[in-house]
């Protein structure tokens, strides 16, 4: 049970309350009395009566007025404040997706420059072959001359065993000679003109051998030079410095040049099967690609090589009836390797690759200029290519583009690189931009909120053109989007869905 002191208290706050309702109700009556409006005219008078509770209903109806009011402007600055936080993470979003097609962009810049590295050492590898091929030759001369030499030795060797075999009879007969000198010395005379023969043979052996020595120098000097020439062949020059040393073994020594000639021979025929296979691996991915684009650029219904940069015009001689010539290569032949020469098949696998390559860079030049992407990051198709109803007048009709509904003033942005060539007011279109992208083709954008660019200014992909709106003949925020292929409306459903495909790729 509630003491004393706490039935006091609550006597006390009841006190009070009575007292404010009775101050309360002192006001109102001083303030809300009956009152009377009394209209007169001419001829009549009325009096409007408003009763006290006919006030305080009407009070009371503005009390709960006022409280609505308030309480539904808060819940609309809160709604806001909760859009506002969605609206900056859709953006955020956006953003992300920017830098993905930036980062595709760079691994395309990649891919190319990757492709002008493997030209450049096809180029270089092209060189060191040929510069092979003269150090084989040289190498093959070389040879010959050593042989020559080796010929020559043979020739002079039986020359000196005669000289030898001479002096040795002479020395016999000397001997002879002394023991008999009273007698022989008739011959003495004889044996002088001998002697001066045999000096004569002597100083014509002398001369046989400077000249000898003279050729085994220019053959020294010769087998230098070859050295020099031949430096890249590893440990040729060594061997064949050594050659020149011990002359002795000079066809030891080819041989063992032979057998390093074979041996790099065979590493250069092993790098020529790794560069055959390196440029075909090349050559059936690049073929791969060509294939995949030329399908992407099919479903949108364009025809490839009317896309692609035409030749110049002949050369004068062709248009003055003059000759033509050389082997006929085909663009693309199969590059297994053949039996013929190694060199030539590798010319034509690079000719061919090469050919090949610029095809495929023509074709992504004109791949870039093909509009495949949509004109904004999200939206809802709310009419598609083709017949419907009208949405004003419903009697059927032909709409020739795609109807994309987003958010009033999303950027709008062009969905290939060209030169804008329309930039305003067009009627039905309302607010529109053209874009010519070359190549027969235009993208239209109507119905915008607001343009950004101006008639004849340059614009890169996903360049913002302008912002969503609903100007013209527009039931609502989209933007009507159109695809002319050589003046003539295109379904821009195919080059959207070819374009799936390369982000796919």
């Amino acid at each position: 049970m509630a003491t004393d002191e706490e039935q006091a208290q609550t006597l006390d706050r009841f006190h009070s309350r009575r007292l404010w309702l009775q101050r309360l109700q002192a006001i109102a009556s001083g303030w809300i009395v009956d009152r009377e409006i009394i209209f007169r005219s001419d001829r009549t008078t009325r009096c409007l009566r408003i009763s006290r509770r006919a006030q305080l209903i009407a009070l009371a109806v503005w009390a709960v007025t006022a409280g609505w009011m308030s309480f539904a402007s808060t819940s609309y600055f809160e709604i806001s404040r909760v859009l506002d936080t969605r609206t900056a993470a859709l953006d955020q979003a956006h953003d992300a997706y920017r830098d993905l097609l930036n980062q595709m962009a760079n691994h395309q810049l990649a891919v190319m420059a990757i492709t002008r590295d493997l030209e450049s050492k096809q180029g270089h590898l092209r060189r060191l072959f040929d510069q092979n091929e003269h150090l084989r030759q040289d190498l093959k001369l070389t040879e010959t001359q050593l042989r020559q030499s080796e010929v020559e030795r043979t020739k002079v060797a039986p020359t000196r065993q005669a000289v030898a075999e001479k002096m040795s009879e002479l020395e016999q007969t000397v001997r002879s000679m002394w023991g008999e000198n009273g007698s022989l010395e008739r011959h003495i005379s004889g044996l002088r003109g001998q002697l001066a023969s045999i000096e004569a043979e002597k100083e014509e052996i002398a001369a046989q051998r400077s000249a000898l020595s003279r050729r085994m120098a220019q053959l020294q000097s010769e087998l230098r030079i070859s050295t020099a020439r031949t430096a890249q062949l590893e440990g040729a020059r060594n061997e064949l410095q050594t050659a020149l040393v011990q002359r002795d073994r000079m066809q030891e020594d080819g041989q063992t040049a032979q057998i390093r000639v074979r041996d790099l021979e065979g590493r250069i025929t092993e790098l020529q099967r790794v560069h055959r296979e390196v440029m075909a691996k090349l050559s059936d991915r690049t073929r791969a690609d060509l294939s995949e684009v030329q399908k992407i650029v099919s479903r949108t219904g364009l025809n490839l090589d009317a896309l692609l940069p035409k030749d110049g015009p002949p050369p004068r001689s062709a248009r003055t009836g003059g000759g033509k010539g050389g082997p006929f290569v085909p663009l693309f032949r199969d590059l297994a390797p053949s039996s013929g020469d190694v060199t030539t098949n590798l010319e034509a696998m690079s000719f061919s690759l090469g050919a090949q390559l610029r095809r495929l860079d023509q074709i992504h030049g004109a791949l870039r200029s093909i509009p495949l992407f949509a004109p904004l990051d999200s939206f809802a198709l709310m009419s598609n290519f083709g017949a419907r109803s009208d949405p004003f007048t419903g009697q059927a009709a032909m709409h020739y583009g795609l109807d994309l509904s987003a958010p009033i003033r999303t950027p709008v942005m062009a969905t290939a690189p060209g030169t804008v060539v329309v930039a305003g007011w067009r009627s039905r279109y309302g607010r529109m931009v053209e874009i010519d992208h070359g190549n027969g083709l235009k993208t239209r954008y109507g119905h915008l909120y607001k343009i950004n660019v101006r008639r004849g200014q340059k614009v890169d992909f996903r360049e913002t053109i302008g912002l969503l709106g609903s100007s013209g003949r527009s039931t609502g925020p989209h933007v009507h989007y159109e695809v002319l292929v050589n003046g003539e409306p295109s379904d821009p459903n195919k080059f959207l869905r070819a374009g799936k495909d390369v982000f796919k790729g």
